[in-house]
């Protein structure tokens, strides 16, 4: 019996499986480093580097961040600054179920409106990512807990439209409005991006997302962001992000214009 080939197995050949294996890699590694869940990251590599539908595209996203983030948060429980589980499970409650609001907008509102929205919160996010979750937040002015509860409702339809973690803006708000220390929060960031992918990617798969192309490149998305997010999170304690930090803000913002360029037909 000849051996069964790359195409047979994934209907993908080896460039394929080889391009999606890096993508997941490099964006669970952001995952575990910097507590995003990814998709800032894999949304705009499947649709530039793989040309993917944006669509399915953010749906892909939701789907693999629920590993990165899974992977990310097992390894975290080994480190210094676990994940708070009490925290993570009441905002997990108001964040991944309004990820369905997202996904049923998602679905009923043309392409070029899911882009411009995926460019806009990302450049919105471009900032708050170089900035980061520690430092200048600590010691500030509280905010009200409903106040955080309720961002986390908007939070959470805004990554079921575009297929964005969230931990970027969940980590400022665990600091700030439920007294957790930066790192701490970065770690519960992705235990609630965890949840919040398992809800909309469910929400995904129910209405449509079955494409057989996209579901057979899951595999190597997940297998690597998987490593990737292990790798983040091992090396986050020792290695200063703010460059980091610095450098993947900039593609944010590349990114988003490069996004809103193609709508307006200027790229």
């Amino acid at each position: 019996m000849p051996p069964v080939s790359f195409v047979e197995l994934f209907g993908l050949d080896l460039s394929h499986l080889v391009l999606y294996a890096a993508i997941g890699t490099v964006g669970g590694l952001l995952s575990g480093l910097i507590g995003v869940g990814g998709g800032v990251f894999f949304v705009p590599a499947l649709v530039y580097g793989a040309g993917w539908n944006i669509k399915e595209a953010v749906a892909a996203s939701l789907v693999i961040i629920v590993f990165s983030a899974l992977s990310g948060t097992v390894r975290n429980a080994g480190s210094r600054d676990p994940v708070d589980w009490r925290v993570a499970g009441l905002l997990s409650l108001a964040v991944a179920p309004a990820s369905l609001i997202g996904v049923f907008v998602s679905r009923f509102s043309p392409d070029e409106v899911v882009k411009v929205a995926f460019a806009l919160i990302i450049l919105a996010l471009a900032a708050p990512t170089a900035r980061g979750g520690s430092g200048p937040l600590e010691g500030r002015r509280k905010i009200p807990r409903w106040l955080v509860f309720a961002a986390g409702v908007l939070i959470g339809a805004l990554s079921g439209l575009v297929g964005v973690g969230g931990g970027v803006m969940m980590v400022p708000l665990m600091v700030l409005g439920l007294g957790l220390s930066a790192k701490r929060a970065v770690s519960t960031s992705l235990a609630v991006v965890m949840f919040t992918g398992l809800v909309g990617a469910s929400g995904y798969i129910a209405t449509g997302f079955r494409d057989p192309h996209e579901l057979l490149s899951l595999p190597p998305l997940i297998a690597g962001s998987m490593v990737g997010a292990w790798l983040g999170v091992k090396v986050r304690d020792p290695l200063p992000d703010g460059a980091i930090r610095v450098g993947f803000a900039g593609f944010m913002v590349l990114v988003s214009l490069r996004t809103l360029g193609g709508v307006a037909g200027v790229v």
